[in-house]
């Protein structure tokens, strides 16, 4: 049987996850350019109250670019939540995101209709 992370360390809260993390991610919008990859590396610092900041490098079509990042987050006590981010190409992306056991990595999807993409952070 696999344990929950609220299970074994208590419950979550918008403080879980303040701080800076790293993360890398790729994606696609299947609508514009089916089966172009896009490649993303940078970091978010969660504020540990619902905002967040962050700066990422993308490659997008053999286009490179650097976007800074501002959005918020909720995280649940079960250690599971949503992140809306804006400065992505001038539009604003929504995400689901499940922390680890240990709270040290995420992982995330994109919930946007018509993308794929997935991120992974970590401290």
């Amino acid at each position: 049987m696999l344990s929950s992370p609220a299970h074994s360390q208590g419950t979550c809260g918008l403080e879980t996850i303040k701080g800076r993390f790293v993360f890398t991610g790729r994606g696609f919008i299947e609508a514009v350019q089916p089966g172009i990859q896009r490649m993303h590396y940078g970091f978010f610092e969660f504020d540990g109250a619902g905002k967040l900041v962050g700066k990422q490098s993308s490659s997008r079509s053999g286009k490179i670019g650097r976007e800074q990042l501002k959005g918020s987050y909720t995280l649940d006590a079960d250690c599971t939540g949503t992140i809306t981010l804006g400065g992505i190409v001038g539009s604003e992306t929504h995400w689901d995101f499940y922390l680890t056991e240990d709270r040290k990595r995420g992982h995330m999807i994109r919930m946007d209709e018509g993308n794929m993409a997935v991120r992974t952070f970590e401290r």
